[in-house]
């Protein structure tokens, strides 16, 4: 994986801590840094000139993120957040040119993590990816609960952020309770392992 291949460099890196809630980077900011999670959970969403806003996906430990837009030089195309308390190594621009001049194995593993997501995407999109509904739906269910905890989320509410169905979501739900990776409390559930059920979800991939 690309996290521990980087992760070697890690004395390069600088170490950043980011509270629950707070913002990582912002939508159309220059992608002039790559994100490591060494803990916590990040989320990534983008939001409408209306202010609605949607959700993408979740980032759990040893994950990446940023390297997309900071790679094509774009801004970036959504804003993360930190979900949890979140630590993570920053991969500035200055300091990824200065590693790659001395390890261009980096850029290769890179852009097979690139070529291994853009596969995925395209076989979730083609419908042949069975349990991506599944993914999207644990991922939702983290993302909401996580950055709005008080909040009580309809099956109708998580259906729409996933892009699923009522009763897909009512199933998976139940499924999730059986394995006590979360608890239904009536209409409200709530995650007592957040780390866990992302985790359990890279499994259903």
């Amino acid at each position: 994986m690309i996290y521990e291949y980087l992760s070697k460099f890690a004395k390069e890196f600088q170490e950043k801590e980011f509270k629950r809630s707070e913002v990582i980077y912002r939508e159309n900011e220059l992608a002039n840094n790559i994100y490591l999670v060494n803990e916590g959970i990040v989320g990534l969403f983008h939001l409408s000139e209306k202010g609605k806003e949607t959700f993408l996906r979740t980032f759990g430990e040893k994950s990446i993120f940023g390297h997309r837009s900071y790679l094509a030089k774009t801004k970036y195309h959504a804003s993360s957040m930190a979900l949890t308390k979140v630590k993570v190594s920053v991969i500035s621009s200055e300091c990824f040119q200065r590693l790659t001049d001395k390890n261009p194995e980096i850029l290769r593993k890179l852009l097979q993590e690139l070529a291994n997501d853009l596969g995925r995407a395209e076989l979730r999109l083609a419908g042949t990816i069975d349990k991506s509904v599944t993914t999207r739906i644990i991922e939702s269910l983290v993302y909401l609960k996580l950055k709005h905890p008080t909040k009580v989320w309809t099956r109708k509410e998580i259906a729409d952020y996933s892009g699923s169905t009522f009763e897909t979501v009512a199933r998976v739900m139940a499924s999730l309770d059986e394995k006590e990776l979360i608890i239904k409390e009536g209409r409200d559930f709530y995650i007592p392992k957040p780390e866990e059920l992302i985790n359990y979800s890279k499994q259903e991939l």
